[in-house]
């Protein structure tokens, strides 16, 4: 199953400044899935 969720504004600026700053805790860059599903467990990369 595939789901396509679509960001416009203020909503697609933050999900890349969020994006960053876990690409950044992780020490490489995620993609869109791997962000979304760190947001939807709760997860905390740094630690």
């Amino acid at each position: 199953m595939t789901t396509r969720i679509k960001l416009h504004g203020s909503k697609a600026s933050r999900f890349e400044a969020v994006k960053t700053e876990l690409s950044d805790q992780m020490g490489y860059e995620l993609n869109n899935p791997d962000v979304l599903g760190l947001l939807m467990t709760g997860s905390d990369p740094g630690h």
